[in-house]
């Protein structure tokens, strides 16, 4: 699938399914294929996001650290927001 994706010539591999061992083949068909790609992978599990980090698998997203993030920056721009009026 990553070849008919034209991968050798991507800049950035995006990778958000939840099986990790396709994860990591995927990282390796990719930089096979194109050693200068970046990656991005999406995680749900720390023990597994801490796992892809120390294996260099690219930049690595927690689902559940991600989300919590999102909904802090709303809550203080709604907030930010409501004491400018």
């Amino acid at each position: 699938m990553l070849i008919q994706t034209h991968i050798a010539q991507a800049r950035m591999l995006v990778i958000a399914t939840p099986d990790t061992l396709d994860v990591r083949q995927m990282i390796a068909t990719a930089r096979a294929l194109n050693p200068s790609i970046e990656t991005v992978v999406r995680t749900h599990n720390e023990a597994e996001a801490k796992l892809l980090d120390q294996e260099n698998a690219g930049r690595v997203f927690l689902g559940e650290h991600e989300l919590a993030q999102a909904m802090t920056r709303h809550v203080l721009e709604r907030s930010a927001a409501s004491t400018a009026h």
